[in-house]
């Protein structure tokens, strides 16, 4: 009985000198994820959702447009000039060709749109430059025999050295384009080429679209720089395709493109 009376004193001061024993169900516990303290969440958090980067095939906007055969790509945002009725004297070489006059110029198309949007384009249809069969024409790509544009600037809108014949667009801000131009792109093979995968042109530069692809077949991207609001599709033209734009009333056929955006654009009146 003393033997057993001792252990007993013996376990009560083991306790009281070193705390509580540990249970053998007890664990040690880890801090949440999210930094709180003191255990975890008595209800499983669900997980954070994730926000997808807009891509290309994911598209915020999709525009289809078929743009007729004398869009003139310089007469972007100028609401300052009036197109002139047929055969009507201009002081603008733009309306001086006095070529067959088989259509009339028309402004290029216009989208509202943000800075820093990615656009992709899919563009098909011929149109011929000369005032014969649209069958005979250019592809959006440009002339089939390589020929090559040197358009110069007007305006606050660049001069054009590529492709002749090839769908062109130009980014601008609310300003109309009428002070002194930025430097042309060169989309020749000397320059920058057709097959770049990605292009970010200043405000007011014209730059190549084309079909929209690679001659791989891949898929270009084309960025509205700072401070672009608007963006314009259409034509560069000129007489034999060099000198000041010109001689679009002789164009016939039309190109269609689908126009895909990772933000939404509204059309321009």
């Amino acid at each position: 009985m003393k033997h057993l009376t001792a252990l007993v004193v013996c376990i009560a001061l083991c306790i009281s000198a070193c705390g509580s024993l540990p249970s053998p169900l007890s664990q040690p516990t880890a801090a949440p994820a999210n930094g709180g303290g003191g255990g975890p969440d008595p209800v499983p958090r669900p997980p954070s959702p994730v926000t997808a980067v807009p891509s290309p095939s994911d598209s915020a906007s999709i525009r289809e447009e078929k743009l007729g055969a004398a869009p003139v790509i310089y007469l972007a945002g100028r609401t300052d000039i009036a197109i002139p009725a047929p055969d009507a004297p201009s002081d603008l070489p733009l309306f001086s060709c006095n070529t067959v006059n088989l259509v009339q110029e028309t402004y290029p198309v216009g989208y509202r749109i943000a800075p820093g949007t990615s656009f992709t384009f899919n563009a098909s249809g011929r149109i011929n430059f000369y005032g014969g069969s649209p069958d005979e024409g250019f592809p959006p790509d440009g002339a089939p025999d390589g020929s090559l544009a040197s358009i110069e600037a007007l305006g606050g809108i660049s001069g054009y050295n590529g492709p002749a014949g090839a769908l062109v667009g130009v980014f601008l801000d609310d300003a109309v384009p009428d002070g002194v131009a930025p430097p042309a792109l060169d989309f020749t093979p000397d320059g920058t080429g057709i097959n770049f995968a990605r292009l970010t042109p200043q405000i007011g530069q014209v730059f190549f679209i084309g079909d929209g692809r690679t001659d791989k077949g891949e898929t270009q991207t084309f960025v509205a720089p700072d401070r672009a609001t608007r963006l314009f599709i259409g034509l560069a033209d000129g007489a034999f395709f060099v000198g000041p734009p010109s001689c679009y009333e002789d164009n016939a056929g039309s190109f269609t493109y689908e126009m895909r955006s990772d933000q939404p654009v509204t059309p321009l009146p």
